[in-house]
């Protein structure tokens, strides 16, 4: 019996290649030898497809696929797509459209910068101290739904607050790019310089062989966006100059039935979620949801 398994990769990146290396050390992003390493493990076990050969599979034929996917379109994703190149194998790179034509940080990275440069029980106290029901806001952010998670309870509660928090007191998307521009740097243009992928760069990599999804806007929520049909559209358009077939990544892992639906409608040929699962030949699939494990915390490192 066959079976397939995609695998999600963030940033990867030397700590010698950046003025933050304490984002880097994020246990979700990778080093390039580490990186290298665990695509020699999962070459060593599964075949590597394109995430455009996943309906042509015969699960019968007792062969393990593996799909790579990368989120984010990371400045880092040049470097794997050079060395995807040079090993004839494909990768499926989820980029946001607003970070790469408008030269704008994503929130998602804003709060990692933070988190990299302050001292978390500090700036969850100043964020507290906007509240005069501090208890009632620190039990509603301070949870996480994952498990085997490693984050301190202040971790958890920074980013949640400053991902999900919605009351009129408080814009947290104001409140964002305050504290980002307080700790990190007022220069939002040259951090996206430095993080993102450029459009000749994504054309390049669509031209050799790699496959360009869609990621949304900014890579947020679907389920909290103002508008899913406007990211979901913005995703097409911004992927058709690149692909003719559209294949979208939920950032975030937030989808339901109607975001499943309107992808169907804009022909969308898969989308992928963050739900740790391997498909075999029993398994109904459902393309509209194909999971996805983490990579740099299920293998090995070096």
């Amino acid at each position: 019996m066959g079976s397939i398994r995609a695998f999600m990769f963030h940033d990867i990146r030397d700590l010698e290649d950046t003025k933050y290396p304490e984002r880097y050390k994020l246990k979700s992003f990778l080093r390039r030898n580490q990186f290298e390493f665990q695509i020699s493990k999962i070459m060593s076990k599964y075949q590597i497809i394109s995430s455009l050969d996943i309906k042509k599979i015969d699960l019968n034929n007792n062969i393990d696929y593996a799909v790579l996917t990368f989120d984010d379109g990371l400045r880092d994703h040049y470097y794997v797509y050079n060395y995807l190149k040079s090993l004839n194998i494909s990768g499926t790179f989820f980029i946001p459209r607003k970070p790469i034509i408008e030269n704008i940080v994503m929130d998602t990275h804003k709060i990692q910068f933070l988190l990299s440069v302050t001292n978390e029980n500090d700036l969850t106290n100043e964020i507290l101290n906007l509240f005069s029901e501090k208890t009632e806001i620190w039990e509603k952010y301070s949870k996480t739904k994952w498990k085997n998670n490693w984050w301190t309870e202040e971790m958890i509660f920074i980013t949640n607050f400053l991902r999900n928090h919605e009351g009129n007191n408080i814009n947290r998307y104001e409140l964002i790019n305050f504290l980002f521009e307080k700790y990190v740097t007022k220069n939002h243009t040259q951090i996206s310089k430095d993080l993102y992928l450029t459009e000749s760069q994504i054309n390049e990599m669509s031209i050799n062989g790699m496959v360009i999804g869609g990621h949304g806007d900014f890579s947020e929520n679907l389920l909290l966006v103002k508008s899913y049909k406007s990211e979901i559209d913005n995703s097409y358009e911004f992927v058709s100059k690149y692909s003719d077939t559209f294949v979208f990544s939920y950032p975030n892992g937030g989808f339901n039935d109607e975001i499943k639906s309107y992808l169907e409608y804009k022909n969308c040929f898969s989308s992928y979620t963050i739900k740790p699962l391997t498909i075999t030949d029993l398994d109904v699939i459902d393309y509209m949801e194909f999971p996805r494990y983490d990579s740099p915390q299920i293998i090995e490192l070096p």
